[in-house]
């Protein structure tokens, strides 16, 4: 290969590398692949200056705890089978540091109201409310507790789950879900929740900050049309939204609408979520949360935690 040559591909390589650097500021891929590029206004630009320009990763601590109730006698005389059953498991990958910050009582506050709506956003108090209360198939069950988890049968064991994680965390946000689930009689349900906080202004992310005001109307057509789209080219077995789903979460290139089991489809679909892009819904935005997001990076992904057993 001759000199030339190598000056040649070495003024590529730089020409290359700056560009890259270029776009991976303003360039957003959407998921069809089109570019989902925010018009950098004076107005975003101003309040992007007031976001702090630090990141430093986020710190957690796992923790479980299970509760276990039995009946005092079985549901039918000498039958050691029908012995009502209440399960309550707690599972947390809950943060003790966000962007270096100790002082991240609001997101506990918004992940009790979700995990714990009785708990006046207290999150101890909701634990603690939630172990020592047992559910079974049945009213009035007279019980004791147990310190190893009982035998579960379909007809007379109930168990109960609240799983708190991590799902994906950025420069801008960190995404906490919660995911509630239930078994009884057989029949398992599950819902899941999502707390959005911003780990540069150190607060939680509400729908009212993330989209502009009177823009549910707007948005809800917007839904609506994706899920026409997916029952149309995907067959998706899809039914109208009647209402805007306030439970949504941020991600890289968009936001997730989430309706619970049986909103916009029959209840054995579970769960489902209609994402919209950036680009696509940019003019219902909050400026400061366009500029959130018009500044963010260092992405990353979370796996589910997972329950010991079951």
């Amino acid at each position: 290969m001759t000199k030339r040559t190598y000056i040649i591909i070495i003024a590529l390589l730089v020409a290359l590398d700056v560009a890259t650097g270029f776009w991976y500021i303003v360039n957003h891929i959407n998921t069809d692949g089109k570019s989902d590029l925010f018009d950098r206004r004076s107005e975003l630009i101003a309040a992007a200056d007031t976001i702090a320009d630090t990141f430093v990763p986020d710190k957690f601590e796992v923790r479980e705890n299970n509760a276990y109730f039995v009946s005092k006698e079985p549901a039918i005389d000498d039958d050691a089978q029908t012995y009502y059953a209440s399960v309550k498991r707690i599972k947390s990958k809950l943060p003790t540091e966000i962007n270096g910050n100790k002082n991240i009582d609001a997101i506990f506050a918004a992940i009790a109201d979700k995990a714990f709506p009785k708990s006046h956003s207290n999150y101890q108090s909701g634990i603690h409310a939630f172990l020592k209360t047992p559910v079974f198939n049945a009213n009035g069950v007279d019980y004791k507790a147990l310190d190893t988890e009982p035998t579960i049968t379909q007809k007379y064991g109930n168990v109960q789950g609240v799983k708190i994680y991590p799902t994906f965390s950025s420069r801008g946000y960190l995404v906490m879900a919660i995911s509630l689930t239930s078994y009884d009689s057989g029949k398992k349900r599950e819902k899941i929740y999502y707390v959005n906080y911003n780990r540069r202004g150190q607060s939680v992310l509400s729908f009212n900050s993330i989209f502009a005001s009177n823009s549910e109307d707007a948005l809800l057509t917007l839904v609506n049309n994706k899920i026409e789209s997916l029952a149309d080219d995907e067959g998706m077995p899809l039914h109208k939204a009647t209402r805007l789903s306030a439970n949504v979460y941020a991600r890289k290139r968009g936001i997730f609408f989430v309706y619970q089991a049986g909103e916009i489809a029959d209840e054995s679909e579970g769960m489902i979520e209609i994402f919209l892009s950036f680009k696509a819904i940019q003019k219902h935005l909050t400026s400061s949360f366009q500029a959130l997001v018009s500044e963010n990076g260092d992405y990353q992904e979370y796996k589910p935690i997972t329950f010991k057993q079951g």
